[in-house]
């Protein structure tokens, strides 16, 4: 579990790392900028910030809200105790599935900060280096070099470590350049007894996300033996 190190009455740091000098500017773009360590910004479940440092390269991703109620409140959530919160849970799931030895981004920690009952919440995490996400890599005509195969056989090692990924998607599998395929994005993600229903659910979580962007891009196609290779590679 991660450790709590309280910076005052409002604000926690959540350390998974016990090797980096961690501190509450460490979730903060403004202080990498000021370090001309800022090397980039994105979009996912959250802001986005790449880190390129003297200690290394992270990813800070600030929590955020989706569908209607982000139009209100983009980053505020209810507090109901430090255990349930959203980084503490994802850095507890991380932290297992390293121990797990499968393949996620290393954790480092997590802030949060209480005020009048509701947080607001960054992750740290390393970033997977020379590495590119599925959807990236397919519209940029290089879906060949994909072994679909490979892919299954990883998803299927989570799931039979009881793994459920609540956004299993072709922006949340990534492939490096060793050709090692890395699973990111564990919010509102879980480890449960390992069943056929929500495992084959995953499944056709994937199979439309890939769909949807094939609608959506006209440089964007995954054939039905690449989905085929991915199956036997799950199923075998």
């Amino acid at each position: 579990m991660p450790q709590t190190i309280n910076i005052s009455p409002d604000t926690t740091l959540l350390k998974s790392d016990q090797t980096l000098p961690l501190s509450a500017a460490w979730f903060d773009p403004e202080f990498w900028q000021s370090q001309q360590a800022l090397h980039g910004t994105g979009n996912g479940r959250g802001a986005v910030w790449f880190i390129n440092s003297q200690f290394g390269q992270f990813v800070i991703r600030r929590y955020r809200r989706g569908g209607l109620i982000a139009k209100f409140n983009k980053s505020r959530f209810l507090f109901t105790g430090l255990e349930k919160t959203r980084p503490w849970l994802e850095l507890s799931l991380l932290e297992k599935m390293n121990n797990l030895s499968l393949p996620v981004p290393r954790p480092i920690g997590g802030a949060l900060t209480v005020k009048y009952g509701f947080y607001q919440a960054e992750l740290l995490t390393e970033t997977i280096k020379d590495a590119q996400d599925l959807f990236d890599i397919i519209k940029s005509h290089r879906s060949p070099e994909i072994d679909w195969n490979e892919i299954g056989t990883v998803i299927k090692r989570f799931h039979n470590n009881g793994i459920y990924h609540s956004d299993l998607n072709c922006h949340n599998i990534m492939i490096d350049n060793q050709h090692k395929v890395w699973v990111i994005d564990f919010d509102k993600c879980e480890q449960k007894e390992p069943h056929q229903d929500w495992m084959r659910s995953n499944i056709d979580r994937l199979k439309r996300s890939i769909t949807k962007e094939s609608n959506k891009y006209s440089n964007f196609h995954v054939s039905e033996e690449q989905w085929q290779a991915f199956l036997e590679g799950y199923h075998g």
